[in-house]
């Protein structure tokens, strides 16, 4: 736990009249989160490959499926000149982009601060099949800012990282770090709202195009 983190937890015990936490009390409900009960689950008829790529597209995403990870470059120049936009995007630090050789024809640039591109490529946690949902979680190599403020946002996952339901993400999570990410976030399609008039539009509070590149 970060000291930052611990000053705001100490604070607010004081505020509470509480001391240190007990160890035993600690264990208990460490103990009750790793319990946690798996609710009602639907059933589908589809493969998880199928459902996640039918759910997307239900939630105006564009989706494609490459069979090695050496077509990227070529999938995110062509969805760029599908597009019209410039070769200009703002990647981020994950391992699975760092193994991207991106063509002189592209300019890609790691996220820094004052790099405010259109487009950004940054990789997802997993992918769940049964909500056609990305998660991705913030990191030092996974700023959160590039899920959000560029208009087009292009993830890349791996089919392996396809989980079934929202419960096994939670549990993959949990299983593969000893502290949760300081951000969590569940994306199911561009940005997009009704609220004026029932008219829908894109780009309200965040991308106007999210394009998810299965790879695998």
């Amino acid at each position: 736990m970060s000291a930052a983190r611990e000053q705001v937890l100490a604070r607010i015990r004081s505020a509470l009249g509480r001391g240190e936490p007990d160890p035993e009390r600690t264990t208990e409900l460490r103990d009750r989160i790793a319990r946690h009960p798996r609710h009602i689950e639907p059933a589908f008829d589809e493969t998880p490959r199928q459902r996640f790529r039918q759910k997307l597209e239900a939630a105006e995403a564009s989706f494609v499926e490459l069979d090695t990870l050496d077509a990227v470059a070529a999938e995110v120049e062509r969805y760029l000149e599908a597009q019209s936009e410039e070769k200009s995007i703002a990647t981020s630090g994950d391992k699975l982009l760092r193994a991207i050789e991106w063509p002189a024809s592209i300019d890609a640039q790691p996220w820094s601060a004052g790099n405010d591109r259109k487009v950004s490529v940054t990789a997802a946690y997993c992918g769940i099949a049964e909500t056609g949902s990305l998660l991705l979680v913030s990191g030092e190599q996974n700023p959160t800012r590039l899920n959000y403020l560029p208009d087009y946002h292009i993830v890349v996952i791996e089919a392996e990282q396809l989980v079934l339901r929202m419960e096994d993400a939670w549990d993959s999570l949990r299983a593969s770090t000893r502290q949760m990410p300081r951000s969590v976030n569940f994306i199911s399609g561009p940005s997009k709202t009704a609220d004026v008039e029932q008219t829908v539009e894109y780009g309200a509070h965040g991308p106007r195009c999210l394009h998810v590149i299965l790879v695998g």
